[in-house]
């Protein structure tokens, strides 16, 4: 499946990525981006528009089918959800060309992957980004690499639906206990991001 990205903020806990800076941030500043897991399931595209004080997203009826373009100002984007214990789950969205393209590339691999580990979310390491020249400009690609397959972290709700506003950001990562009465995953947390 195509994601269909190409131009031819919420609350809660997010990230951003900054070609121009190469790095991300969230509601407290620039961060390390480490492993995390990633809730293809509930990947949103759509029509956004991003601008001072103004975040506006059209989701489309379904993936990648593109609907009436708003405005001219209004250009494809997405928005998905990462999780990891340090930076709790957050949402990533944007519709500027390098993380379309970083966010494509990345579905495409998960999309390669996703017959052989039914009912698990991919595990995914970013790699760095890349220059790409676009139009009469250039940006920078953020790269990424599926490591691993786990069970649903429990993060994340039983029926699909990402929390993200209830969880908040933390530096470090908060003591958890296992539930007794969950089944084992097929990795624990410590060794999902190792």
């Amino acid at each position: 499946m195509n994601l269909n990205l190409s131009n031819s903020g919420g609350s809660g806990n997010y990230i951003r990525f900054s070609p121009q800076a190469n790095s991300w941030s969230n509601q407290d500043g620039e961060f390390t981006l480490d492993k995390f897991v990633f809730d293809y399931e509930n990947v949103q595209t759509g029509w956004m528009l991003i601008a001072t004080g103004v975040f506006e997203f059209n989701a489309d009826d379904s993936l990648g089918r593109k609907g009436a373009q708003p405005s001219p100002e209004h250009k494809r984007g997405f928005k998905v959800v990462f999780y990891n214990k340090t930076m709790g789950v957050a949402e990533w969205s944007a519709n500027g060309a390098g993380s379309n393209m970083g966010l494509e590339a990345l579905y495409k691999q998960v999309q390669a992957q996703v017959a052989s580990n039914e009912g698990k979310l991919p595990v995914v390491e970013y790699k760095g980004s890349r220059p790409e020249k676009v139009g009469k400009g250039s940006t920078r690609v953020p790269e990424f690499t599926v490591t691993g397959w786990v069970a649903r972290p429990s993060a994340l709700t039983a029926n699909g639906e990402s929390e993200v506003e209830a969880i908040p950001f933390r530096e470090k990562p908060a003591p958890s206990k296992p539930a007794p009465s969950k089944p084992a995953p097929s990795m624990d947390d410590d060794e999902m991001f190792s």
